[in-house]
C-alpha cells in the first residue's frame, strides 16, 4: 500500500484514494454529473450512435457567426503553412481555444475518453474540387489489435461547409468499432459497408478511435473546409505537444484548458509523480480509471 506523506498537506496518498470513487467505469456508464450535461446538452442520441455504430452528430456545434469566423481563421492558417492543411493550431488564434472547450465536444469527449482526457490533436484541412480519398484507416492506428474495450481517442470534424458525400465528407464503416482491429489490406481496398456522413455547416461528425472511416473524394467545386478535433485520454501521450503555453497564456483561458494540456495530472512531468503533491496523484489515479 503507497502511504507516502504529502508535504503539502496531512494526506497520505491511501487518504486521498480512499476519499474518492475508486474503480473502473464500463464504457458508457456514465456518472450522474456527465449524465446530466449530456441531458442538458440534448446529446443523448449521440452518445447512443457512438455506442451503437461508432459515430454520431454534434447538430450544430455552433452558431452560424461562430461557424463563420472559424471558417475564415482555417482558410488563413492553411494559406500560412502554404496549402491545404495546418496544424499545432491552439495559440494561433482565439478561436481554436473556443473550439476544443466547446462544451458539447467536451461532454462527448468525457463519455468516449474518461475524466482527465487531453487534447490530442487539432489540425484544418482544406479540400478542393477532386481531391482523392486517404485510405480506410482507424485513429488508433498506432495501438495493436485488440483495441482496448475503453475507447483511447475520440474525433470530432467539424464541418464548416455543408457537408456530405459530393462534397468529399468522411466515410464510415459503421458497428466497424466493435471488431477492436485494424482493417486487413482487403478490408482497405474493398470498404465493405461504407456510408457517408452528413450533416450541415455548423456541425461536427464524432467518431470512436477504433471505427474504420476514410473519406470520398470531392466532386463539387470549391473547397471543404474543416477541423479535426481528437481528444485522447490522459494516460495516451498526444500527437502535439503545447508545453510552451506558459501561465500567462493560461490565465486568459477556461480552467479546462489546463486539464486539457495535461497540466492537472502527474503524467509526464519534469518533477516526478510526487511533484504535485498527494492530490494530484490521487485525482490522477482516479481519472484514469473512469
Amino acid at each position: 500500500m503507497l502511504v507516502r506523506r504529502d508535504t503539502r498537506g496531512s494526506r497520505t496518498l491511501s487518504e486521498v484514494l480512499e476519499s474518492e470513487a475508486w474503480g473502473s467505469r464500463q464504457p458508457f456508464d456514465l456518472d450522474d454529473e456527465v449524465g446530466q450535461r449530456i441531458n442538458e446538452l440534448s446529446l443523448q442520441p449521440t452518445i447512443d450512435s457512438l455506442q451503437a455504430e461508432g459515430f454520431g452528430y454534434v447538430i450544430p456545434a455552433a452558431d452560424p457567426e461562430f461557424n463563420e469566423r472559424l471558417r475564415h481563421v482555417i482558410i488563413e492558417q492553411c494559406r500560412k503553412n502554404g496549402g491545404g492543411g495546418a496544424n499545432m493550431l491552439l495559440d494561433k488564434d482565439p478561436v481554436f481555444a473556443e473550439v476544443i472547450t466547446n462544451p458539447k465536444l467536451l461532454a462527448v469527449a468525457e463519455v468516449m475518453c474518461g475524466k482527465g482526457f487531453m487534447i490530442s490533436q487539432i489540425a484544418a484541412s482544406i479540400r478542393p474540387e477532386g481531391a482523392v480519398s486517404i485510405g480506410l484507416h482507424a485513429d488508433q492506428n498506432w495501438t495493436p489489435a485488440p483495441f482496448p474495450v475503453h475507447n483511447q481517442l475520440v474525433t470530432f470534424c467539424w464541418a464548416t461547409d455543408d457537408y456530405n458525400e459530393h462534397n468529399g465528407s468522411t466515410k464510415i464503416i459503421p458497428k466497424s468499432h466493435l471488431k477492436r482491429r485494424h482493417p486487413t489490406p482487403e478490408e482497405v481496398r474493398d470498404e465493405p459497408g461504407a456510408i457517408p456522413t452528413e450533416c450541415p455547416a455548423g456541425s461536427a461528425v464524432v467518431w470512436d478511435g477504433s471505427v474504420w472511416h476514410s473519406n470520398y473524394p470531392r466532386k463539387a467545386p470549391g473547397e471543404r473546409v474543416v477541423l479535426h478535433i481528437t481528444y485522447s485520454r490522459l494516460a495516451l501521450r498526444p500527437v502535439e505537444c503545447y508545453d510552451d503555453l506558459d501561465d500567462e497564456w493560461l490565465s486568459g483561458q477556461p480552467a479546462v484548458m489546463r486539464t486539457l494540456l495535461g497540466r492537472e495530472d502527474f503524467l509526464n512531468t519534469t518533477g516526478g509523480a510526487y511533484a504535485g503533491g498527494m492530490e494530484k496523484l490521487g485525482r490522477t489515479f482516479v481519472w484514469a480509471r473512469t
